[in-house]
């Protein structure tokens, strides 16, 4: 009776055991191999980072009421997606910011290239009027303007002045961007507005249609 005790133990344990676990033919168990969540470079609200799996990232996110936010599909050098954990504010601020650097990247696409204007501050009225009608043809034909009014330390209002008059002239054919003051200089870029090119490339179907029509 205790023999067939024992078998029936024994064959329940083996019978446990090759669920649990596979057996080779000789009777040693074979080790499963651990499954490992998908890792990822998760970037602290601190800045700190650690590598971890997505499930864990998600429920940290949700007990420190914080947004999950992938920034990098994959890291050239850990080959992880790179997440980082951000406050509402923080998102919004980074939201806005891929939405501009998206605009600027479609709007740089039709922009031909730059052309350096240089104007002193010192300059006559009749000159800066002279120089927005070549600023206004660069535009009108899709380029970039850089702009930089070298300044004078006596007399630091006159750079704005010009600056004023030049947005105020090109405010409907360009776009004002990065101004910014570096050292007695005042630098900024104006960028054709889209509608601009998009009359250009109007015109110069309109051109294209007009000249197949010929003579009447």
């Amino acid at each position: 009776m205790n023999k067939l005790r024992n078998l029936l133990s024994a064959r329940r344990v083996l019978e446990c055991r090759s669920i649990a676990t596979r057996i080779t033919a000789d009777g040693k168990d074979i080790p499963k191999k651990k499954v490992f969540e998908n890792r990822i470079t998760l970037i602290g609200s601190d800045n700190s980072i650690t590598i971890t799996d997505l499930k864990s990232a998600q429920s940290l996110s949700t007990r420190r009421e914080l947004k999950l936010v992938k920034i990098q599909d994959e890291d050239s050098k850990t080959r992880r997606p790179v997440y980082k954990l951000m406050t509402n504010s923080e998102y919004h601020e980074e939201e806005l910011s891929a939405r501009i650097e998206k605009k600027a990247a479609k709007e740089n696409k039709l922009i031909k290239g730059n052309k350096l204007i240089t104007l002193s501050s010192r300059i006559a009225e009749h000159d800066v009027m002279t120089n927005l009608k070549k600023m206004m043809k660069l535009l009108e034909k899709n380029y970039e303007v850089r702009v930089v009014v070298s300044g004078d330390e006596s007399q630091p209002d006159k750079a704005e002045r010009i600056y004023s008059i030049i947005e105020k002239n090109l405010k409907s054919i360009g776009n004002i961007v990065q101004k910014r003051n570096k050292g007695n200089n005042l630098r900024f870029q104006v960028l054709p507005l889209r509608d601009n090119s998009n009359q250009s490339k109007k015109d110069s179907n309109s051109g294209e249609s007009n000249d197949q029509k010929g003579p009447l």
